[in-house]
């Protein structure tokens, strides 16, 4: 009987209650640098010591971000462009540089062009006008230090006295009082300048007023004094001639008056044969600032 009980007993002890035992929870796979993704891929400097702030993602195999994962920068040419360990980048010379950034086996990249330029040509270096609101279109040419056009390039145009002439962010020269300024356009360290001159003609002085021609075919050279408000001369004012009646007498474009054929009827009188217009509006309406003046000439008997 005590040999039963103990089997029995044994046999409970090995059975146990029929329940498991409990498992730990499988450990997560330790984040791993797969991705690096760049705030920029592509930077263009035009002036040594420009900088730029580059950041770097970092994503795990799960494509989670890794908030705070160490990350190497690198320059492939530090005489071109220099990264800080921060991700700064620093223009340094022209030429081409690649930064790297690295996480681990991840790694991504930036391309670096540095294109400062070294001269700037513009399209004219002398404006003369001679009418408010007239105006002219300036460009700008600039080049590196190879000599070579840098297609793009950003250029900014200022005025050194914008009460004489305004320039727009596009280079278009507008005349607004007489006076003389200096427009400059600017590209990186590169500069180029035009000199303004805005003289608005006043008075008009034709060396003749009244010719008298006794033979068909004759000529009397004619010449215009251009003035400003202040009294002075404008040296190389434009000045236009016409006439009237080209069956009496013409002019030339350079003032020369030529008989052409006498008078008819049984009198002769006064006949306009040049007028100048200092803002090129022959024979129409009078704009801001135009003068006309006129010679007459006999007619030949």
């Amino acid at each position: 009987m005590r040999y039963i009980r103990l089997s029995a007993v044994l046999l409970l002890l090995a059975c146990g209650d029929g329940g498991t035992t409990p498992t730990s929870p499988p450990t997560p796979p330790t984040p791993v640098a797969t991705s690096i993704t760049l705030s920029a891929t592509s930077l263009s400097f035009s002036s040594v010591g420009s900088t730029t702030q580059l950041s770097a993602t970092v994503k795990d195999q799960n494509d989670a971000t890794m908030s705070g994962a160490s990350v190497t920068w690198s320059s492939s040419s530090a005489s071109v462009a220099t990264v800080s360990s921060s991700g700064l980048v620093t223009a340094v010379a022209n030429g081409t540089a690649t930064i790297t950034a690295t996480s681990g086996s991840a790694s991504g990249t930036a391309a670096v062009t540095v294109a400062v330029p070294t001269s700037l040509e513009l399209s004219d270096t002398l404006l003369t006008f001679s009418a408010l609101g007239d105006t002219t279109q300036l460009s700008a040419t600039v080049k590196d230090q190879n000599g070579a056009t840098m297609s793009g390039a950003s250029v900014t145009w200022s005025s050194s006295s914008a009460s004489v002439a305004t320039v727009s962010s596009s280079g278009l020269v507008t005349a607004v009082a007489n006076g003389t300024a200096t427009i400059t356009a600017t590209s990186g360290s590169a500069s180029g300048t035009a000199a303004v001159t805005v003289a608005v003609p006043a008075s008009l002085e034709l060396s003749d007023t009244l010719l008298t021609f006794s033979a068909l075919g004759d000529t009397t050279q004619l010449s215009a004094t251009v003035k400003n408000a202040a009294g002075s001369t404008i040296s190389g004012a434009t000045v236009s001639w016409t006439t009237s009646d080209e069956s009496v007498a013409t002019v030339s474009s350079a003032g020369l008056v030529t008989s052409v054929n006498q008078r008819h009827g049984n009198h002769h009188g006064d006949i306009r044969v040049s007028e100048w217009n200092c803002c090129g509006n022959r024979g129409g309406a009078r704009e801001p600032g135009a003068i006309r003046y006129t010679a007459y000439v006999l007619g030949t008997r």
